[in-house]
């Protein structure tokens, strides 16, 4: 009788020492497992694809701009539509007006005659002021479309790049791009010689526009 409380505590001994050990290894296991970083969810799928556009500038050179689809998605939609269709080459800059800081391309071209004929002609304006969410700061060399003061939904293909980060616009323009490459190409438009309507005295031709690959 006495053996065979021996030879139970053994085994009860041993199970007992067998479920601590695998309790000890799935903790360990657990302890490996990284939680997601919020570099991880970033790096996702969870935000559009911001595409960078190339501008070649005859005389000035080129700049390269990032689209932000997140902030303005139907903005940058009909932008690149546009860019993709070769609709901006041989773009003018219209004006480069220092009293609201702004240089403007030239205004849009009958679509009717262009490559881009079938493309919608106005996009929405995805800013505050038009009960939309995008909150992009207008900074110096932000990208914003343009649209008349009595519509805010006739935004076509011009666009204006912002100068300073000072200036009462915000809210009030789709904001779409940023210039992250070639920025001195900017500012060596900005210092051109204008007339008294701003208009560059020189032409400044926006020779090639191309989605980079």
């Amino acid at each position: 009788m006495k053996s065979n409380k021996i030879i139970f505590l053994i085994i009860a001994s041993t199970l007992i020492f067998s479920a601590c050990s695998k309790k000890n290894e799935v903790s360990q296991t657990e302890e490996t497992i990284a939680p997601a970083t919020v570099e991880d969810i970033v790096a996702s799928d969870a935000l559009p694809e911001r595409v960078k556009v190339t501008f070649e500038v005859e005389n000035y050179g080129q700049f390269v701009a990032e689209t932000y689809p997140d902030y303005a998605p139907e903005t940058v939609k009909q932008f690149l539509a546009l860019v993709e269709n070769g609709y901006y080459n041989g773009f003018e800059i219209a004006k480069i007006d220092h009293s609201y800081a702004m240089i403007t391309s030239e205004t849009p071209r009958d679509f009717s005659e262009d490559s881009a004929a079938d493309f919608n002609s106005t996009v929405p304006g995805e800013f505050i002021n038009n009960g939309r969410s995008n909150n992009l700061p207008l900074e110096k060399y932000t990208l914003a479309l343009c649209h008349t003061p009595s519509n805010n939904d006739d935004g076509m293909a011009q666009f204006m790049i912002f100068l300073t980060d000072k200036h009462d616009s915000d809210g009030s323009y789709a904001g779409f791009a940023k210039v992250v490459e070639g920025t001195e190409v900017i500012d060596k438009m900005a210092g051109t010689l204008v007339d008294e309507n701003d208009a560059p005295v020189s032409p400044i031709v926006m020779k090639k526009v191309s989605v980079n690959d």
